[in-house]
């Protein structure tokens, strides 16, 4: 992707994310923070009756990277089951967001994932 596409493509999740808000009734929420840079960000998916991901909305606050990554990951992981989402990689997340991110905006760009495993371990003690 070109460096124009790359401002193009990020700057559209990041101004126009998708899947923002919340769910009436989540069935799982993760929340967590990159407390070095301040970014916060809340996951909430629904699950349908086989364990597959229904719904999906996500909040918070943050970079642009970690804003526009949380609103591509958003898209992705609907319609996956728990194993599915329980084995998704850094590797994925980087490969969904398309563009290359220093190492400086790694943390950023792998929030959702982070907060996505939280939730995934939320579940697991609940």
């Amino acid at each position: 992707m070109s460096g124009g596409m790359y401002q193009k493509h990020i700057l559209d999740h990041y101004g126009n994310p998708r899947n923002w808000g919340r769910l009436e009734a989540p069935d799982m929420v993760g929340d967590a923070g990159n407390y070095s840079c301040g970014d916060q960000l809340r996951i909430e998916l629904a699950l349908d009756g086989a364990g597959r991901v229904a719904d999906v909305a996500f909040e918070g606050e943050g970079c642009m990277i970690s804003l526009a990554s949380a609103s591509i990951f958003t898209e992705h992981i609907k319609g996956m089951a728990l194993e599915e989402l329980a084995a998704i990689s850094e590797d994925d997340v980087l490969a969904w967001l398309g563009v290359p991110v220093g190492h400086a905006r790694r943390q950023c760009a792998l929030m959702p994932l982070s907060v996505l495993r939280e939730a995934l371990a939320e579940r697991e003690r609940s």
